[in-house]
């Protein structure tokens, strides 16, 4: 049974979630509920980044570098907008327990991205090959 390599990008994010809450839970340091909510918002643009990259590579298989940059511009625009709803800025170390999350998501949206680009110009060459 071969595991979607979309699939392999979730499972590390959620186990990404996972030791972070543990770590959080063991350093005693509350805010549990803007903790879940963060994590909440940041599934949710994980997930739509993957599904939309996944998408344009259907539809639009040239284009997947400059819908994700656009993607990675909608969510960061969504993040601050977020920050300062969920008032992170009042939990104690807040940029080390938010911002590293965020750029962990961030690395893993990336690699998800390269690995379809790569696949899409590997599918490109052996059409290429086929029709010399």
């Amino acid at each position: 049974m071969k595991i979607k390599s979309n699939t392999i990008y979730v499972i590390l994010f959620f186990l990404m979630f996972a030791l972070h809450f543990f770590i959080w839970q063991n350093l005693n340091i509350g805010f549990e509920t803007t903790f879940i909510k963060y994590y909440l918002f940041l599934t949710l643009l994980f997930m739509m980044v993957v599904t939309v990259i996944s998408i344009i590579k259907k539809i639009y298989p040239n284009y997947v570098g400059f819908g994700f940059m656009g993607l990675v511009m909608f969510k960061l625009m969504l993040m601050l907008l977020v920050m300062k709803k969920l008032n992170l800025n009042e939990v104690p170390n807040y940029k080390v327990h938010f911002i590293i999350p965020y750029l962990i998501a961030l690395v893993l949206e990336t690699l998800y991205a390269v690995k379809i680009i790569q696949d899409g110009e590997v599918s490109e060459s052996s059409k290429d090959e086929k029709n010399q």
